[in-house]
């Protein structure tokens, strides 16, 4: 499955674990030297969300596949 992961950048869930909730991927090399993923039900401020490091870009990937997540990027 190609999903085309766009770093710093909102997407919509399309199709998989939490359905029509906001996802953004975040690289920390710098810091943590890995990656977050973050998703929440709406792009408000305060508004239910979580988030899980992964420690490198295959291991977003592979989340991908697992959660079943087809985004669509609104950037």
């Amino acid at each position: 499955m190609d999903n085309n992961i766009k770093i710093n950048t909102y997407g919509l869930i399309a199709k998989g674990r939490n359905k029509d909730w906001y996802i953004y991927i975040q690289e920390d090399l710098k810091g943590t030297g890995g990656y977050y993923i973050l998703y929440k039900k709406s792009l408000e401020k305060s508004t239910e969300g979580y988030d899980a490091w992964m420690e490198n870009f295959e291991d977003v990937k592979d989340c991908f596949e697992e959660e079943q997540w087809e985004v669509r990027w609104l950037n």
